[in-house]
């Protein structure tokens, strides 16, 4: 009866910490993974539908686009909330935030400002020569912040 007990009493503790560990894990970890869900299935899947048309591998499909957008904008819709002060460091989730992000918060904002306005031009393509037009400068806008902002994996 006393292992029993023991190892009933050790499950519980177990459960306890384990519980109290994913409440603590909470908003850090939340914004973390909303940021990462943004970048890969939000942009990623952007990316995935515009870089084969910018190669030439596919056609200009503008449905396949607006619906990338539309996804990316869904999974992007809540990004003002992801970078408070107290999410540059997760508790269970690893995040490629670089702390630029903090200590230079205009820079920040700039680099995410030159890729939103030129992501409006590539959005408001209505035909492939736009597109293929607009398309460079969202790559540039993608890459100064990633290499300012992202650690490399």
């Amino acid at each position: 009866m006393k292992s029993k007990f023991a190892f009933g009493a050790m499950i519980g503790a177990a459960g306890a910490v384990i519980s109290i560990g994913l409440a603590l894990a909470g908003p850090a970890d939340d914004a973390i993974t909303a940021r990462k869900n943004c970048m890969k299935a939000g942009h990623g899947g952007v990316m995935a539908v515009a870089v084969p048309i910018m190669k030439g591998e596919k056609p200009y499909d503008a449905a396949a686009l607006k619906a990338a957008y539309d996804a990316e904008g869904a999974a992007c819709a809540d990004w003002s909330k992801w970078w408070g002060a107290d999410t540059q460091k997760g508790e269970t989730v690893k995040t490629r935030a670089k702390a630029e992000i903090w200590t230079d918060p205009k820079g920040f904002e700039a680099a995410g400002g030159a890729w939103y306005a030129a992501a409006q031009k590539m959005w408001a393509a209505t035909d492939e020569a736009s597109f293929k037009a607009a398309f460079p400068a969202v790559g540039a806008g993608c890459q100064g912040c990633h290499e300012k902002f992202r650690a490399a994996e």
